[in-house]
């Protein structure tokens, strides 16, 4: 056994050797951006509301990781740099708590103890805190999910280990508690955390087999009923619980599992060597084994297991363990369940636990304990082993700097896949690089892609038609996208604003409302957006429909932090409705961008002329050219103003100039050059 004193320091140099691996591997990721999925995040908790996850009940869908986001938006607002920061500050506390896990393990499961349990806990924190293929989790914001899934996942498996020895029995309440704690808090993380009790059931077979351990039916009584019955209870008691189990089950597809079985052989190829990683992996149906050949990987699988469990007294104890383990964490996502992504690295944090235990407790056997091979060659290894995996972590966290960057790097190492085309011309579009957009949209529209990538692809490559004034090729591109996939909404939407744009306002307000339909009936995949309801209200402004464009406009205001344009149009309705007093305190509520403060500014000078006050607008006619000295209206209302009251001939002139010269309307200069021939004469 380590000595006491020993075995403090050894734990503080770990710490510190953690700490400061990690903050120089991941330091190059704290100024990424919110990427992919992390915006869909945060717009849910929006959508839901701010107690939604405040309260605990009824408990929610990974409720504790919704809340985390929730408080970082509530201390940092969207700056990525503190979302970033909680999910660093969680991996790091997970490579303790795994460092203290081994080490324990080790010194009362196990003849590897003192220098060599040491040893070997610290080497396998190291390698899982700088393991690329945890990058994932760590960098990508909503990989967060799994970050603390593992964090609370392995924090309630140490309560139990601490827990369950004689020394410490005398707080088995105390810890039996923390572990129950902390596999719930596990599971409203991420549900994948409900392999906790067979992991449990594993260690306890694997390990507490003497003296040190308290006896089965203590473990049973204060642990094992316990989580059966919080189990029971959440099943009973939870809806969404319930729901979820119900919907598992629904989906279980043994074929599924079968060519699961090839996808599990290269994620444990990948946790040992964590190289050519991928955002978005494609199995191509050429990638799987077909005909009599597909049952082969399940075999492999099949035979593994045999030869576990068949020897399982003459192996060492923690190769079953190490492979069990990665076995039973990863079985929820790659099993019996079909996924969208067949493959996420994200999904591999736990279970890659399993494989990095096997490759220390190797590196330990060759060059401390068996002394195969000489010390100096294999520290040389060691560092070198850490340098390749720091610097692979680097490179990797990089591709995360935009979303541009993350899926130009997927689309390099997975060049047939449709999605990607599909998302990286989304973020070509987002950055108005439209000419990359343009070559992937094309090649998608061109594609034996499925009809809802095309559509998305037609409709996208009509918006960069109109922008660059091809108005037929852009109405071309949105009908295809629709008769593509007339559920989604998108094309009805950039149709009906490219009516709304050429001015043909009944066909523009046909097709969003036909839009916004969609955007509530079909739940495919993307939020209603706030501009819509403003588009219809502007509409239906210019058909006079007054009380229809009120009703959009009053959806669009609730829905939005920043609502001065919408504010402003409010007030045209009411001043077009002649209600007077509503559209003054409107337009008094704007704030905002001066260009819309002056705006709202002259349309006020103009109520106070039909209520007879011309000084009242005399004031705001200067207040709005103060704000925006360029906004001809203003100029021309004030110099009519100052002419028909008699005023000043000469500023009036100035003023009626100016406006002439910045005005666009036709209209307006007509008017302009009466009034100027006026005072001429």
């Amino acid at each position: 056994m380590a000595e006491p004193a020993t075995s403090k320091k050894s734990f503080f140099y770990v710490g510190i050797i953690l700490l400061v691996l990690i903050s120089f591997s991941y330091a190059n990721t704290l100024n990424s951006p919110l990427n992919f999925d992390d915006h869909a995040v945060l717009q849910q908790i929006n959508l839901a509301g701010p107690d939604y996850y405040n309260n605990f009940s009824p408990i929610q869908y990974r409720h504790l990781f919704f809340l985390s986001f929730i408080i970082n938006q509530s201390q940092n607002g969207l700056p990525p740099v503190g979302y970033h920061m909680v999910n660093i500050s969680f991996h790091f506390i997970t490579a303790l708590i795994l460092f203290f896990l081994i080490f324990l393990t080790l010194e009362n499961g196990t003849n590897w103890q003192g220098k060599n349990a040491l040893g070997i806990a610290g080497l396998t924190a190291i390698l899982f805190a700088i393991n690329p293929l945890n990058t994932e989790t760590v960098t990508y914001i909503s990989g967060r999910a799994s970050g603390m899934a593992g964090c609370f996942y392995l924090l309630a498996l140490l309560a139990f280990v601490l827990g369950s020895l004689n020394k410490f029995s005398g707080k088995i309440l105390i810890f039996y508690s923390a572990a129950l704690l902390s596999f719930v808090a596990a599971i409203l993380s991420k549900e994948t955390s409900l392999t906790f009790p067979a992991i449990v059931i594993l260690y306890d077979f694997c390990f507490m087999n003497n003296d040190r351990w308290i006896p089965p039916k203590s473990r049973l009584a204060f642990l094992y009923l316990p989580i059966l019955s919080s189990l029971l209870a959440l099943l009973i008691f939870q809806p969404s619980f319930q729901q979820m189990v119900t919907k598992w089950i629904g989906k279980m597809d043994f074929n599924y599992a079968i060519a699961q079985a090839q996808i599990l052989g290269f994620a444990f190829k990948l946790c040992f060597f964590p190289i050519n990683l991928i955002f978005d992996y494609d199995f191509t149906p050429n990638w799987f084994a077909s005909g009599p050949f597909k049952w082969l990987p399940v075999l492999l699988w099949f035979s593994l297991a045999g030869v576990i469990l068949k020897n399982f007294k003459k192996l060492p104890v923690i190769i079953p363990f190490s492979i069990l383990w990665y076995i039973l964490t990863i079985s929820i996502t790659n099993s019996f369940l079909p996924r969208a992504d067949l493959l996420s690295e994200r999904n591999l944090y736990l279970p890659g636990i399993g494989p990095t235990l096997l490759i220390s407790c190797a590196y330990h056997q060759f060059f401390f304990i068996g002394k195969r091979w000489p010390l100096k060659p294999g520290l040389a290894f060691l560092a070198l082993l850490l340098v390749i995996q720091g610097s692979l972590v680097i490179k990797r966290n990089s591709s995360y700097k935009s979303n541009i960057t993350l899926w130009e790097d997927t689309l390099k190492k997975s060049p047939s896949d449709l999605k990607v085309l599909h998302n990286l011309s989304h973020f070509y579009l987002e950055n108005k690089a439209h000419d990359k957009a343009l070559v992937t949209l094309v090649k998608l529209s061109r594609s034996n892609a499925s009809a809802f990538y095309k559509s998305f692809a037609h409709s996208n490559l009509g918006s960069i038609h109109a922008q660059n004034k091809n108005f037929k090729l852009a109405e071309n591109e949105f009908n295809k996208a629709i008769q593509l996939d007339a559920t989604i909404p998108l094309g009805y939407l950039n149709l009906g604003t490219y009516y709304a744009s050429r001015g043909w306002y009944q066909k523009a307000k046909t097709t969003l409302e036909m839009a916004r339909d969609r955007y509530k009936k079909y739940r495919w995949g993307y939020a209603m957006p706030t501009s819509l309801n403003f588009n219809l209200a502007r509409v239906n402004f210019e058909l006079k429909n007054f009380s229809e464009s009120e009703k959009y406009l009053k959806q669009f205001l609730s829905d939005v932090d920043e609502p001065a344009n919408g504010l402003l149009l409010l007030g045209k309705v009411y001043q077009q409705m002649g209600e007077v007093d509503p559209a003054i305190e409107t337009y008094r509520k704007i704030k905002g961008p001066s260009e819309i403060q002056a705006k709202a500014a002259n349309n006020l000078g103009i109520l106070y002329l039909s209520m007879d006050q011309p000084e009242m607008a005399l004031t705001e006619f200067e207040r709005s050219l103060k704000l925006n000295p360029r906004l001809p209206d203003s100029h021309y209302n004030l110099g009519k103003l100052i002419l028909d009251s008699n005023g000043n001939i000469e500023s009036a002139r100035a003023h009626l100039n100016a406006a002439f010269s910045l005005t666009k309307n036709s209209a307006l200069k007509t008017q302009i050059k009466n009034l100027l021939s006026r005072i001429s004469s």
